[in-house]
């Protein structure tokens, strides 16, 4: 018995050394491999059409609906910014609330017009609304119709042919993001001839707030793409739809997208987020660098 009970300990004791021992190493190599995932991804991999869909390449107008104020730094950063240096594209936001919650709507109002600035999207087309139903509440769901027709009437005035908005879950489960979202849904599914729209996806609070590292677990549904792409791209090459040749036919990639951010976009969306000073707290702060809305995207297109 003694002798049994000696091995079963030396045996933990084994255990846990080893484990101690695999730690650092095993720590260095997550960190290796999201580095490297980023550099693939925000550079070399930039605008494949495997995973930045041709739908986004073509896109002459573009249209991103929001919530509130400060909405289109914090969650759809690496979104807005992509191919903010191509002239003939128009960006536009439209969000659907001044963010008067505590008062400050006027404020906020004139702090999203600084944001759009620094995004490079023109004043005209930063559009943000102060309707009495429609104010910025944690407690109250929007008129999905109400936003529908805003969206409705946004896209028509300014020939939109891609929308990006919310997914079901809000990002963060705000009430009135999950709202909007239903409201873009209704809009799609009312028209036939509406645009290509695509949803944020949601993730679970301990991804959300990994940064890089959740390129990893977030890359795993790309795999296959990410294989192609490695195998058909030439690293290094500047890469569009149009000199990518591949069996599958590049439309068949619309259905979701992975945009990543390089380190100069991600200062141009951290620069944005300076200019929402009413919203500025040592836990954004923090937010701006732990959070992986603000390195990369999965969207998902709405049906």
């Amino acid at each position: 018995m003694r002798v049994l009970w000696a091995l079963k300990r030396l045996s933990r004791m084994v255990r846990g050394y080893s484990i101690r021992r695999l730690a650092v190493p095993l720590t260095l190599l997550i960190i290796t491999i999201a580095l490297g995932l980023y550099l693939l991804l925000a550079y070399s991999l930039a605008n494949d059409p495997r995973l930045v869909p041709v739908a986004f390449q073509e896109a002459k107008s573009i249209l991103l609906v929001t919530a509130h104020p400060d909405d289109e730094t914090l969650f759809f950063s690496p979104t807005i910014t992509y191919g903010r240096n191509n002239a003939a594209v128009k960006r536009s936001l439209l969000v659907i609330s001044s963010g008067n919650y505590d008062g400050l709507g006027d404020k906020r109002q004139s702090e999203l017009h600084g944001s759009c600035e620094q995004l490079g999207i023109a004043q005209e087309r930063c559009i943000v609304l102060d309707i009495a139903e429609l104010q910025d509440n944690p407690k109250q769901w929007w008129d999905e119709d109400r936003v529908q027709e805003l969206v409705a009437s946004y896209t028509e005035k300014w020939h939109v042919d891609l929308i990006f908005t919310f997914d079901n879950g809000g990002i963060s489960g705000h009430i009135n993001h999950r709202s909007v979202s239903a409201g873009v849904r209704k809009y799609i599914q009312s028209r036939p001839d509406a645009p290509a729209t695509y949803m944020l996806q949601s993730t679970p609070l301990l991804r959300k707030y990994s940064s890089l590292l959740d390129l990893i677990p977030t890359a795993i549904p790309f795999s296959w793409r990410i294989l192609k792409a490695l195998l058909t791209t030439p690293l290094g090459r500047e890469v569009d739809h149009n000199t990518v040749h591949d069996v599958v036919p590049l439309a068949a990639y619309n259905d979701k997208a992975l945009l990543v951010s390089s380190w100069h976009t991600y200062k141009v969306s951290r620069a944005a987020f300076s200019q929402h000073d009413s919203q500025y707290s040592w836990d954004r702060g923090l937010y701006l660098v732990v959070s992986r809305y603000m390195w990369f995207n999965t969207l998902e297109k709405m049906v």
